[in-house]
């Protein structure tokens, strides 16, 4: 069990902002895969909405901010089409790994960031949260439901087994969790398909869910 996952009262996102971006790490495992730490996130205290996506892929990592490659303009675009058109002065950017975490030899995929990677910036995802104190907060993807689940059952014991029926966050699979609102201290939380080509997949499996997960998200936007 995590013991760090706490925020200090009296740090300030700012602060926060800082420590994020001087940790090093996982700087050993990065340069295995040719990638430099680069922690990637972007948006401000008084910002509604955060959306939290699995890790930075190439595209953020060159530009070095969040959601700049297809999947980020597919993201803008559901945004506007729910009728909040200024998304990067509404909604906080971030992600469960927060760096780049490069791609295998041979691949043109993006590494799934390993468990330890994972754990280090687990920490800072609850400390933003605790700082933000968002009203709506969307986690796109299996890395990122996963690691809600993960922190969700570190705060609460029991808690995948109560609302999901599932022992462990890596039990959770898209009909447990797509299309349904959850809660996180004051925020609704909308687990939603990835926007990225690569889940296009998923998205044809499940067409309901999607759109229902769609739906929601434009019910909730009305509301802020």
């Amino acid at each position: 069990m995590m013991q760090e996952d706490v925020v200090e009262p009296t740090k300030s996102l700012d602060e926060l902002a800082r420590d994020i971006r001087s940790c090093r790490k996982c700087e050993a495992v990065l340069a295995s895969f040719g990638v430099e730490p680069r922690p990637i996130f972007r948006g401000a205290q008084d910002y509604p909405v955060v959306i939290i996506g699995q890790a930075p892929g190439i595209t953020e990592y060159r530009n070095n901010a969040p959601f700049q490659g297809a999947a980020g303009q597919s993201l803008r675009a559901l945004f506007e089409s729910c009728g909040l058109a200024d998304f990067d002065a509404k909604v906080y950017q971030t992600s469960v790994a927060k760096c780049f975490p490069g791609r295998r030899a041979s691949s043109s995929t993006d590494r799934r960031p390993s468990a330890l990677e994972v754990r280090n910036c687990s920490p800072f995802l609850v400390s933003q949260m605790q700082l933000l104190k968002p009203r709506l907060i969307l986690i796109l993807g299996s890395l990122a439901w996963e690691a809600y689940a993960a922190i969700r059952e570190r705060e609460e014991p029991g808690y995948c087994m109560a609302v999901f029926g599932k022992h462990r966050p890596q039990d959770l699979r898209i009909p447990d969790l797509v299309g349904r609102r959850l809660n996180w201290k004051d925020a609704v939380v909308l687990p939603m398909i990835h926007p990225a080509g690569s889940a296009n997949g998923a998205r044809a499996k499940h067409p309901e869910l999607d759109l229902e997960s769609k739906q929601m998200l434009h019910e909730e936007l009305q509301k802020i």
